[in-house]
């Protein structure tokens, strides 16, 4: 299986590509959507897992400008951030997102994304990783979470 993951922050890259490199997925990256489109144009993902703020090119952006192309339309995304915040909510709300993890959430539930976005869509669970009450960006609500504060990376 083969992920990119778009981040502007190499740290945060770093970290996820040594996760997932321990997990036997193959990890390639890119710093933002428009580095992001050339990529995909020259290899097949399995998987993008991109940041929703970063300069040239947003993760929105990237996300609405993939599912525009019949080629790219049913590429498993996972959207993450930093922020915690309602304009976030809305924002991944707007683009209809499969799946969003929080950057401060345990690598744990990332990994359980992961490996739930790369099975077939027709064998993955009913039951999507981090459906609870604990906060807004869990699996794939629809309603308005209530303001979650202020909690930038």
């Amino acid at each position: 299986m083969l992920i990119l993951v778009v981040d502007d922050e190499e740290g945060v890259v770093n970290v996820i590509r040594a996760l997932l490199q321990m997990k036997g997925y193959d990890v390639l990256s890119a710093r933002n959507g428009v580095e992001a489109l050339e990529r995909i144009k020259q290899m097949k993902f399995d998987l993008v897992i991109c940041d929703i703020y970063m300069p040239v090119m947003d993760g929105i952006k990237l996300h609405k400008t993939l599912r525009a192309n019949p080629e790219t339309a049913t590429l498993p995304f996972l959207f993450m951030s930093g922020y915690d915040d309602e304009y976030t909510a809305g924002a991944v709300r707007d683009a209809r997102y499969e799946a969003f993890w929080r950057k401060a959430s345990s690598v744990d539930q990332l990994v359980k994304w992961v490996e739930y976005l790369c099975q077939p869509e027709g064998k993955r669970s009913k039951i999507r990783p981090g459906v609870d009450d604990t906060g807004p960006f869990v699996g794939d609500r629809t309603e308005s979470p209530a303001p979650p504060g202020d909690k930038p990376s």
